[in-house]
Formats: structure tokens, sequence, C-alpha cells
């Protein structure tokens, strides 16, 4: 018989002893076990919830316990334990090591530690501040941001107030004002106004920087009172206007006057330009204003979380669903806010939508099912959602109560159609945190139908257009020509776009987003062409006029072919699939006759009839026979596929050796790489800081299945970071050294898994085949042809994405991850490669190496 004594603590091992070793003044197991049971009962009573559903009751006290769990709100028998800032806290206040990580729970742990235990965000706000006058500077994390900055200042405003205020300020300014700066890019944040996409995730950064700004202007002012101090971080704060794109109306990476039109997640961090475009609380209205304003923001964000464009299931969207309210739509933030809850989160293992990240996603369902939720921390105020339960007790540190009751709760009734605090009834979505911390009993009374429209109020204004003096390029025009329609645009209000329409007959015709500052007037124009014959209405902001469309004597062909999409790889006895769009650009109906060819092979003839102007998005499948390469047209537009039998023939990636700039593909697909800043020899390629290889955009490249296989010669020279990029698509598909000591392969991203394995002790200065094999659900890794890890995923994934392939860095980071060495023979196949397949190409090209 063994009999063994476990203790566990966050603190460290001399804390874990101390716990059940009564010679050191332990209580032992039992009483261990049983103070412990006790003090959680006591902490979660904090909360207490009345309602007649007991899965909810589960998830919701799941939750709450998963928030305290990072700070351990039970402390060690000595006094320690470990907070959500991921530092050992003793009695004393002072921290004795660990990482801070403040991105993932600055959104919505920190705040529910304010309003339910503010002596824990107290302690650790202390922790920070000892941190800064040990270090100079205040513990920023491996993530983006300065969120230490509004961490700390939330807490002011909440009234945590045992810390000095002038130290607090003097070390958040440090941070963001005066260098030298912790983070590399701060310096040309402040030069630019933006962090352009040469750096690494800069619109992440340079958006989280604009609200570390605000926060600590809302410092300098409503604390210190130093009027300039927080004009001067309050323009600041705006920064992020300067990646806006009012075309596509979304924050772009953006370089000079060039902008990432297709950026995939490169100048994001664990996220894209959907999810990134929305994050701007401290300016919510600012935002919708550029946006096209109140009925356009709204259109769009339903639209982003209905396709799924933007998914709840990181830290990134936890703000997202409350935005409606700021636009007069609490009903789309109460539908959106309880189909999260509902649908997202469940009482199983396996029922978070995410990385809890330090109860980041537990805390956010704590506050959503109050009801309330901190958009913007900093703010001492709580935007209203939808109450999950019929009341809800708040016993608060101070000893008052904070009851939230949802009358006529239920799974149907998810609308507030109106609020009450004390009995008063107020108007807009917005409940004060003072309110929450003097007590009270706020009542929502809730509906299967939408209430009132209210918002949030806003000191920021709306902007004012006027628009006038309009003229026409033509009067006179064929079908489908282009024309303008010239205009000047005022704005006597807020800076804003302005989404100017053009209708034809009633019918929209053309439309173009115009940015105008405040106080700013501009000559623009709206390009625009017309198709039925005859004399047509326009209709512009309410000005009416005229063009004649006419008929040329000889107008040619008037069907347009565009957007051609196959299948890339068709394995043999698989069908094709092809869309395509299809524009009748000629001034009368007409019935056209459209071929489908297959190496110029008549296979199939679409018979369409579309309106002049009319546009048709279609779809078809079509029987192929053959093997290997193979074109599809559809009119003037092409694309080519192959069709192979095995894996090895479905290679897409060939590169060859370079010639002048550029390095062949011999796939067949003509994925010809360009070598970007060469430093010489191109047979082989030599990477380093100023040479690489990257690949264009492609159908082939970028449209991938659930598998995939990557493989290359590489020639290590010198040791490089931490990561050390060999051949990647983005941060998506990844082959890459780790810490000099490991080969890593991911793909479909890195949340999924990874397969590392030790490198072999002759790595350095050596020629080495490695090989990454995606089946969907397993990743293995290769090299020299052997076997040297497999690796189970949950499930298989899109492999495909917007950035491009690259060899010898990665291009979600630029300037960072550089390999030194040669590489050679890159090869990508959009089958899973068996072991023997590649052993066998590996001997082939081994041989095929010695005889060069």
């Amino acid at each position: 018989v063994i009999v063994l004594r476990i203790s566990v603590s966050s603190a460290g091992a001399g804390s874990a002893k101390k716990n059940i070793d009564k010679e050191t003044g332990g209580l032992g197991f039992d009483q261990i076990k049983e103070r412990t049971a006790d003090q959680w009962r006591k902490e979660l009573s904090v909360v207490r919830v009345e309602d007649t559903n007991k899965e909810r009751k589960k998830i919701f006290y799941t939750a709450l316990y998963h928030s305290l769990l990072l700070p351990w709100i039970i402390s060690d028998v000595d006094g320690r334990y470990k907070g959500a800032d991921g530092l050992i806290h003793t009695a004393s206040g002072k921290n004795e090591y660990g990482q801070f990580s403040p991105w993932d729970t600055f959104r919505s742990l920190h705040p529910l530690l304010c309003l339910l235990f503010p002596e824990r965000q107290q302690d650790m706000v202390l922790s920070m501040l000892d941190i800064y006058h040990q270090t100079g500077h205040l513990p920023i994390e491996s993530m983006t941001g300065n969120h230490a900055i509004p961490v700390i200042v939330d807490s002011w405003m909440k009234g945590i107030r045992g810390f000095d205020s002038t130290v607090a300020f003097t070390a958040m300014k440090r941070s963001l004002a005066k260098a030298p700066f912790l983070q590399p890019d701060m310096e040309v944040y402040h030069r630019l106004g933006y962090i352009p996409f040469t750096y690494p995730e800069s619109v992440t950064r340079t958006v989280e920087y604009a609200y570390d700004d605000w926060a600590l202007g809302q410092f300098a002012g409503q604390v210190l009172h130093r009027v300039k101090e927080k004009t001067l971080w309050e323009e600041r704060s705006f920064h992020y206007r300067n990646l806006f794109h009012p075309d596509e109306l979304l924050l772009l990476p953006r370089d000079g006057e060039h902008f990432k039109l297709q950026p995939g997640t490169t100048g994001y961090k664990e996220g894209d330009k959907w999810v990134y475009s929305f994050f701007v609380p401290q300016h919510v209205k600012d935002l919708i204003n550029l946006m096209g304003g109140e009925k356009a923001f709204v259109s769009r964000l339903d639209s982003a979380l209905t396709s799924q464009a933007i998914v709840f299931d990181n830290e990134t969207v936890f703000h997202i669903p409350y935005l409606f309210n700021y636009a007069g739509r609490p009903d789309r933030t109460q539908y959106w806010v309880r189909w999260v809850m509902d649908n997202r989160f469940a009482a199983t293992p396996g029922g978070l939508p995410g990385n809890d990240d330090l109860g980041s996603l537990s805390s956010w369902f704590v506050l959503s099912a109050m009801g309330i939720y901190p958009v913007c921390p900093g703010k001492p105020f709580y935007a209203i959602g939808s109450p999950l339960f019929s009341s809800v007790t708040l016993n608060l540190r101070n000893g008052k109560k904070m009851v939230v009751r949802a009358r006529n709760a239920g799974a149907k009734n998810i609308y507030v159609k109106s609020w009450r605090f004390n009995k008063k009834e107020y108007p807009d979505y917005c409940l004060p945190h003072a309110w929450m911390e003097e007590g009270g009993i706020l009542t929502m009374e809730m509906s299967d139908k939408p209430g009132e429209a209210g918002m949030v109020k806003s000191s920021e204004g709306q902007p004012d257009f006027r628009i006038g003096n309009f003229s026409l390029s033509k009067k006179e025009v064929a079908p489908h020509e282009l024309f303008w329609i010239r205009y000047s645009i005022q704005n006597r209000g807020s800076t804003g776009t302005k989404i100017v329409k053009v209708l034809s007959n009633g019918r929209e015709a053309a439309h173009k987003n115009c940015l105008v500052a405040a106080g700013v007037t501009k000559v623009d124009s709206i390009a625009c062409r017309l198709y039925p014959y005859g004399v047509v209405q326009l209709n512009i902001e309410g000005k009416t006029m005229e063009v004649e469309v006419r008929k040329l004597r000889n107008e040619g062909n008037s069907l347009a072919v565009d957007g051609l999409v196959v299948r890339p790889l068709l394995l043999q006895g698989e069908g094709q699939r092809l869309s395509f769009n299809v524009q009748n650009i000629g001034g009368e109906v007409h019935t056209f006759h459209l071929p489908v060819k297959v190496n110029e092979v008549v296979v199939r003839t679409d018979t369409l009839l579309l309106e002049p102007g009319e546009k048709k998005s279609v779809s078809r499948e079509i029987a192929v026979e053959g093997k290997g390469m193979q074109m599809m047209s559809v009119s003037e537009a092409w694309q080519r596929y192959k069709v192979y039998s095995g894996p090895e023939e479905s290679l897409l990636l060939d590169l060859l050796p370079a010639m002048d700039s550029v390095v062949q593909d011999g796939s067949g697909f003509g994925n010809a790489g360009r070598i970007v800043r060469s430093e010489g020899a191109a047979v082989p390629f030599l990477f380093g800081k100023e040479g690489y290889i990257e690949i264009p955009n492609s159908l082939s490249l970028d449209s991938m299945g659930e598998t995939l296989t990557m493989m290359a010669w590489v020639y290590p020279i010198k040791k490089g970071e931490d990561l050390v990029d060999l051949f990647t698509k983005g941060d998506n598909n990844v082959l890459q050294v780790v810490d000099n000591k490991s080969l890593s392969f991911f793909a479909g991203g890195w949340g999924r898994g990874d397969c590392t394995v030790d490198l072999p002790a002759n790595w350095w200065g050596n020629w080495h085949h490695i090989a990454g094999v995606c089946t969907g659900r397993a990743l293995d890794l290769y090299i020299d042809g052997e076997q040297r890890g497999h690796t189970q995923v949950a499930s298989g994934v899109n492999l495909s994405g917007a950035n491009k392939w690259t060899l010898g860095r990665n291009e979600e980071f630029p300037g960072k991850r550089i390999f030194n060495g040669y590489m050679d023979r890159v090869k990508l196949f959009g089958a899973p490669l068996t072991g023997e397949e590649i052993r066998v190409i590996v001997d082939r090209e081994t041989g095929e190496r010695k005889g060069m």
C-alpha cells in the first residue's frame, strides 16, 4: 500500500508543502479540504441566482468559479495566491514573479473583479505598480497593447483608490510616452500616427495603442485635471482613423498611400479585418459615423455576425454584440447576446466557445447573464444586454445589495421592453457603475418582441452633410459606357462617411463612400454605367438629372463573364464544380447561348435570358475525363485545374532554380515565386535578413481542402530567433524551427495543435529534407524521409487562406522569424503523401543532388 499526500498551490512548492504539513503551520489534508470547500461556498455566494432553469444556473456558477481561479480567491495557508495578472501575491501586496496577461483579462475579468471582488483587484493594481518601481515600466506581455493602463484606469474610475494617483499616472505615461520603449513599434506609432504593415500585427497594435492612449487621457483629465495632457491623449485616441479605408469601410493594413485590400490575417493578432475594424470601444459613435451612419453600421454588423464573418470565440469579439446599442438598435444587442449565451455555452466539458484564457470567456458570460457588460473599461458604465435569469442578487463587498430582476423572463422573452432603476425608468441603454455600487433594484421588463428604440448616450455628435454643385461628364452614353457625376460635399458636423447613392429610375445604379472630416468641403465624383436605351432619370440626394442611353451601330458581344472559380485539384472520377458571373452589358433584353469548354471542347451550353445590365451568378457541375492539367473556359474567362490519381500527382507548387528575380513553378499551375531583396546567388537561393521568396496569390494556392503536404530541402547556416519560419502561408500553414531546438508543423492555424520534434544533431551546416503532412485530422512530420512525429487534432479544417505562401519568412510577421541558410526543391501537394511516398522523393532527389 502506497499512501500519497498531495497538495496543489499556484504560488509554489513551498506553499503547497505548508498547506498539508502541520509541522510548518499547515492544516492537514482533511482540514484543508473542508476549509477550501467552505471558502468556495462563501465566495461563490457573492451572487445568488433565482431561476427554474437548473442547466443555466450550472453554466453560470461554473463560469463564476472559472472566473475566480485566477486570481485564486482561496489563498494558501501562508496567505499567498496567484492573481489574474499572473503574479504571486502576498499579504504585503508585493509580487514575487509571474507573467502579466492583461490582453486576456482587461475586457471582462478585471471589470468583474472591480464589481464583485474590489479588494483582489486592488491587490493586482498594487502589484503592477510594484513592478513599475522595480523595473521602471508597467508590465507588458507577449500579446499586444499596454493594457495595464485601462486596468488601472478602470479600477480608479470604479472607486478602487488604494494607490497613489500621481504615481499611477507617471507609471502609465512612462509606458506610452517616453523612450526607450518596451515595444519596438511604439516610436513609429508616435511618428506616423499608425503602424505600417512593414511591422507585424500593424492594425491590431494601432487600434489597441489608440485605446490605451484614450484611457491615459481619461485619467489625466478626470483624476488629475490636467486639461492639456487630456487633450493630447484624446487626439491620439483617434489614430485608428489613419487605417480607415472608405471604399471598404474597414480598418486595413497600410504603408504610406498603399492599403492591403485582401490582407487575410496579415496585420492582425488573433483576428482579421472584420474583428479589428470594430475594436474602437472608446469612440463607438465615431466608428459608426465612419462606417456610414447608424443604419449602414447595423446592417453590416448584423450581416457579419449572421454569415459568421465574425465568430464569437475569442476575447477580441466580446464587446461586438453590444455595439448595436450605440446605433439605436438595442434589440439587435439583446438578440445576439442571448444567441451567444444560448448557443455557445453549455454545461459540458466542451461548453466554452474557445480558450477561457484566465477566465475571460467565463467572466463575459457572468456579466452578460446578469444583463450588463462593460464595453469600454475605463468608462464606469455598463451596456444593457439581455438578462438570463428571473433574479440575480449581488452581495457587494461594501455591504450593499444589488438586485437585477427580469420580469417575464423566459426562453423566448429575450428583449428588454423597458428598464427601471429603483422604480425610475430610463430611456438609454447605459447603467452607471456608481448605481451598481450603491445597490438597489434594476428591473427589466422582458418580452418576445423588441421594445422601443434607444441607445447609449454619447458626447460625440453626428456628421451634417450638405451635397450640391452637381454636374455630368456626359449627357449621352452608350450602354455600359463609363461616365461621372461630379458634386461637392460639405460636412458641418463630426467626421464621418456619407454613402452617396445614385438611383436610376428608382433603383440603385452606383454608390460611393465619401469620408469627410469635420468642417471640410470636398469635391468628389461617382463613376456610373447605364444600360436600357432611352432617357434615364437619375436621382442623387434629391437632385434629378437626365442621361440618354443611345444605341451604337455595332455594339458587338454584349455579354461579360468574370469571376470564374473552379476546383484546382480533382481526384480522378470526381466532377468539377465551377461558378462565374455573367452580365448583359447591352441596352436591351437578350437571350445568350453560353458555351462551357474543357480544353477548347464544348461540354455544355447554357441559355440565359438577361435584362439590360442584369447580373447573375451561375454555378454548374461538370463531368471530367482524363488526367493531368486541364483548362476550363467560359467565354473569355479561364482557369487551370489538375486531375490526379495518386497523391504525388496532386502537385500545386514545384519551385525550380531561380532565373533573375523569378522562381519558376514546375507544377503546371504557373505559380512563379518572386525573389524579394535577394542577397546574391539564386541557385540554390540564399535566405537571410534581406532575402526571401513569396509566391503571389492564386486560386490553386489559396483554395484548398482539408489536406496538404509541404516539403523542402533546407541548409541552415546559423541560429535565429525563438521562432524561425521556413515555409509558411501566414500563420495558418507553417513549417518552422522553435528555439533552435525543434522543428514544428501545423496546418489550419496554430490553435488546432502542432506536431513538434527535436532537431537532428547534425541540423546546422547540412542539407536536410523536411515534410509536413496534414491528413485533416492528423499532422505528421518527417525529417530526411523518416517520420519523427504524429499529432491527432480534433477535426478537419479548411486550409484555404488569403495570405501568400512565403519561403524563409512569414507574411504576418515582417522583419521577424528570419531563416538564415539555403533552401531548394520546395513542393506543395494538395493530397497527404504517405511515408513511403515521401521516402521515394527523398531518395530520388538525394541522387539528383549528388549528380549536380
